[in-house]
């Protein structure tokens, strides 16, 4: 008899062919759990299906999953479909607050663990609004400019941990996206808001199974 979990609050949970991967906060770590994807089901608002008793004792000693259902409900995984387009050079002194403001995020994501880094909130003004493409291309483009001159350059963690910073300082909320894919294992993470990816190339995000969006 099928039995109902959850997730445990700092794990998250894929499953690619007949494989599942975990992502653990806590330990700050990925995991392939090998031949899993039979054993038990996994739900997009984090609900676990296990396969029988002995499945669902097994997730829980080993602390995958817990009876009780999460208190805050995650956001879905929607697949990344579209992407910005190029933007125009920007003026100097957007390029040269943007450098600032990117170095000042880099500081900010120096000696934190994953764990850190998404509970960290971005810098969000007190007006948030809904941003037109056009508007979200500009900003991501002064980025992509200013960002060989900002210093204690790092890999898509830092990258994308800056990018939400900034465009949060402007008042674009968006949301950041881990994915995995396995044989070989490789993990990449990006922004997105809804079906559109920002700051990175649909053809890269489309080779990952999303795990997390926060």
């Amino acid at each position: 008899m099928s039995k109902n979990l959850w997730c445990a609050p700092d794990v998250y949970l894929a499953r690619i062919d007949d494989d599942v991967m975990m992502l653990d906060l806590l330990a700050d770590q990925y995991r392939c759990l090998l031949g899993a994807g039979d054993a038990f089901q996994i739900q997009a608002n984090g609900q676990i299906i296990a396969a029988d008793n002995d499945v669902a004792d097994e997730l829980k000693a080993v602390g995958i999953a817990v009876d009780r259902p999460l208190t805050t409900p995650r956001p879905i995984l929607i697949p990344a479909d579209r992407e910005l387009p190029l933007s125009q050079s920007p003026s100097l002194d957007k390029e040269l607050r943007c450098i600032l403001a990117l170095g000042f995020g880099a500081l900010a994501f120096r000696g934190k663990s994953l764990e850190e880094l998404i509970k960290t909130e971005p810098v969000v003004p007190k007006r948030v609004r809904p941003f037109r493409d056009e508007e979200l291309t500009a900003l991501v483009g002064t980025a992509r400019r200013a960002r060989p001159w900002v210093p204690f350059e790092g890999e898509c963690l830092q990258r994308s941990f800056q990018l939400r910073r900034f465009l949060g300082s402007r008042g674009a909320a968006v949301d950041w996206v881990f994915g995995v894919r396995t044989w070989p294992f490789a993990a990449h993470c990006w922004l997105q808001t809804g079906d559109l990816v920002v700051g990175d190339r649909l053809d890269r995000v489309g080779r990952f199974t999303p795990i997390m969006r926060v």
